[in-house]
């Protein structure tokens, strides 16, 4: 790593923030552990006043956890990086928004991709990704949250209701947008369809990820094909025209 990176631990465990500050200081030169805690109110105290940039925060802690303690600060000017062990609705949502996370226990390899990603990622992108964290949260209407989407210049806020429809390229995905517009996202489609399943997105093909509500119309030409709202024929794949169909009550 190019220049030193200031780090604060939170996590309930002590035995989780000996083993993680135990990986830091053997592997990592250019890493400083400015401090620990076990609660929420000490951490909040200490991260204010030891200004560390970046927060390895535990999402499960008793009584608490790891979003509560980020709801008291104001701006969040630190990277933020979500520990757990377990996958769970809650990294669903870390998902959703882009932020970092790692699996216990957390291995060099693992350590080493997210300092990687918190050297490439602005303060201010970390504190938007945050902000609309909180505000999916606190959002009913699953139509207005906004999803965080990895590009090569950053990172894009887009509202799920905009997006007609996902493109599988390789590794690569581009978003078909209701006003035209096409971006593409360094994740695969298959992340995007793992966090997208509970807002009304359906997978009518290997290489497609669509939104259900702007179907325009389905054809049995070529076998099956859904129309889009702006005009794109879609293929439906024999293996899921059956369930497809059945989800949308025709069959």
């Amino acid at each position: 790593m190019s220049s030193e990176i200031k780090v604060y631990i939170v996590d309930d465990e002590q035995r989780a923030i000996t083993s993680l500050r135990e990986i830091l200081t053997s592997f990592f030169d250019d890493v400083e552990v400015l401090g620990f805690s076990t609660q929420v109110d000490q951490a909040y105290e200490e991260i204010t006043a030891l200004k560390p940039q970046l927060v390895f925060l535990d999402i499960e802690m008793g009584q608490e956890s790891g979003f509560h303690l980020l709801e008291r600060f104001g701006q969040v000017w630190f990277h933020v990086v979500f520990v757990t062990a377990f996958e769970e609705f809650a990294l669903k949502a870390i998902k959703f928004s882009a932020l970092d996370y790692l699996i216990k226990p957390a291995s060099v390899e693992d350590l080493k991709a997210v300092f990687r990603k918190v050297q490439q990622t602005s303060a201010k992108e970390e504190e938007l990704k945050v902000k609309y964290l909180f505000s999916n949260f606190l959002t009913k209407d699953k139509s207005e949250h906004r999803i965080t989407l990895p590009v090569a210049e950053g990172y894009e806020f887009i509202q799920v209701d905009d997006i007609y429809y996902i493109k599988a390229d390789g590794s690569y995905a581009h978003f078909i947008m209701k006003s035209g517009n096409r971006i593409t996202s360094s994740k695969n489609l298959k992340f995007f369809e793992g966090i997208l399943e509970d807002y009304g997105f359906y997978r009518v093909h290997n290489s497609t990820l669509i939104n259900l509500k702007y179907i325009k119309r389905i054809t049995k030409k070529a076998g099956g094909q859904v129309i889009m709202m702006d005009g794109e024929e879609l293929g439906i794949s024999k293996s899921r025209k059956d369930e497809f169909l059945q989800l949308l009550a025709l069959k």
